[in-house]
């Protein structure tokens, strides 16, 4: 949306989305997961978590570019026991196989009382809190968690 201070460009979310859709697109996105991540950046850029908004958008262009990230990539719902989703994002974008999976996960929590979704092989999903957040307007409760190599020491953290 805007920046923090006064020397940057402010954009609409409309403008955010068409412009995260265009370079996603023009990159090699396929049109639906490029959809599933322009919803998570410009939900970022509405809840004014800029690091995870337009901030993100080089990045993922260029992954997709040098092939870190398939664009293209098309994820894979199983379902192995009751109360248990599996999403194969393909080496994509966690956006997509993360919408694939949210139907079914709401459903086995409501057959099952809990459910979990574990999504694999996924490149950044964006803001965690996005998605949890699309499952709490469903009348659930959810947690959400991710997996990272160690790049920045939790607030307060030590090593050692």
């Amino acid at each position: 949306m805007t920046s923090d201070n006064n020397d940057g460009v402010g954009l609409s979310l409309a403008e955010v989305a068409d412009l995260t859709r265009r370079v996603l697109i023009a990159c090699g996105t396929g049109p639906a997961n490029a959809e599933s991540v322009v919803d998570s950046v410009v939900a970022a850029e509405a809840d004014g978590i800029h690091s995870h908004g337009l901030a993100r958008l080089p990045t993922y262009a260029e992954h997709v570019l040098c092939g870190k990230v398939d664009g293209k990539a098309q994820p894979g719902l199983s379902l192995p026991r009751p109360g248990a989703v599996v999403v194969d994002a393909a080496c994509g974008f966690a956006h997509p196989a993360i919408d694939l999976g949210l139907a079914s996960l709401v459903e086995a929590a409501r057959d099952c009382g809990v459910a979990a979704m574990t999504v694999t092989n996924s490149y950044n999903c964006g803001v965690a809190g996005y998605h949890v957040e699309r499952i709490a307007q469903q009348g659930m409760l959810a947690l959400g968690f991710v997996n990272a190599p160690a790049a920045i020491a939790p607030w307060g953290g030590k090593k050692g």
